[in-house]
């Protein structure tokens, strides 16, 4: 395998996103191989492929439906937004189904909101916790807010943050609500917006859960079983369920039990929560540069198959590197692309 090679000392602050704290948490090995080299897999998870064209598609409701929606014109040009993108057709179905659900779920309450901005992009100083005043010189914040809004009713200005997951999220009960008091992405959030000139009162975290559904395959010629009067049983297909049909499945799910799939909470952030923040990301990036510099970082070998099999396992697991897969991965410039790409 190559040798790590130790970067230069960069000549501004490097950007530090929730995504690249998260990434180095996960795994320092695949920290310095996504962010430090620049290498990116060609092939791209489902989660991550649906979760970026669902926002994709609320990027241009949000604009959309802000601007004063009375005849279901922001639906229309979120389906367009995403036409063509996904992966199959059914994919699309996923997509577009979930996207008509939450325009049912939230147009009305849209009214009562101000727009502020979308995808806006910001950089702040990361401040050292203990002063509160020392800037660090090779980090700054950095990151994509989903939306800024203002209520009209009370003036109190918003950062919306989309989520889509497979959890259950329809009682506060619920774990995914409990693990937010410690999400690192929304105290950079108000920080940011804060550098972008918004006093952020409030946090609405926007979750759309993705349904479960997948389209009926056919049953494979060796294992079908016919019933004397020559009938497939009844669990068994002789073809695929078509487009349309897994279409009609899909919408009556969603729009059977809207709240199942679409939440919204209110999340506060404390001072104490953002110094918090501050200090885990003032140490994870002290730890993540000194081993820039050192040229080596550790494997974490309980992080290659936590969650599904890691984008680098093909590298990793065989002793190997991405340049050895020409195949497989390519090789980035700009390791933030989502702060700059247009869509």
């Amino acid at each position: 395998m190559p040798e790590l090679i130790a970067p230069t000392a960069p000549a501004e602050p490097a950007l530090l996103t929730a995504s690249r704290l998260r990434c180095f948490r996960t795994c320092p090995r695949l920290h310095h191989l996504r962010y430090v080299e620049g290498w990116k897999p060609r092939a791209e998870s489902e989660a991550l492929r649906f979760g970026s064209l669902f926002h994709q598609g609320l990027e241009a409701w949000w604009g959309t439906v802000a601007t004063g929606d009375l005849d279901g014109a922001s639906l229309m040009v979120a389906l367009a937004a995403v036409a063509g993108f996904a992966a199959d057709p059914y994919e699309q179905v996923r997509v577009n189904e979930l996207l008509r659900g939450y325009d049912l779920a939230w147009r009305a309450d849209a009214a009562q909101y101000e727009l502020l901005g979308v995808e806006v992009s910001y950089t702040a100083a990361l401040l050292n916790p203990a002063t509160n005043l020392a800037r660090s010189r090779t980090w700054q914040l950095a990151g994509k807010i989903d939306a800024i809004v203002r209520r009209r009713a009370d003036g109190r200005v918003l950062v919306v943050e989309h989520k889509t997951t497979i959890e259950e999220i329809a009682s506060d009960a619920d774990h995914y609500w409990s693990t937010l008091a410690l999400d690192h992405q929304i105290s950079g959030y108000v920080i940011g917006a804060e550098a972008l000139g918004h006093h952020v009162d409030e946090i609405l975290y926007d979750v759309a859960r993705k349904t479960g559904l997948r389209p009926l395959r056919a049953t494979a010629p060796e294992s079908r079983k016919y019933t004397k009067d020559g009938r497939l049983y009844a669990n068994q297909r002789e073809v695929d369920e078509s487009v349309e049909d897994y279409r009609l499945r899909v919408r009556a799910e969603i729009e059977g039990d809207l709240s199942r799939f679409f939440q919204r909470r209110s999340i506060p952030r404390t001072e104490s929560q953002i110094r918090d923040f501050l200090q885990d990301a003032w140490q994870q990036g002290r730890a993540m540069r000194e081993m820039e510099l050192e040229g080596f970082a550790p494997r974490n070998p309980e992080a290659c198959h936590r969650f599904g099999t890691c984008p680098f396992w093909q590298a990793c697991g065989t002793g190997s590197h991405p340049s050895d897969h020409v195949n497989d991965y390519d090789q980035l410039l700009n390791v933030n692309p989502e702060l700059t790409e247009e869509r």
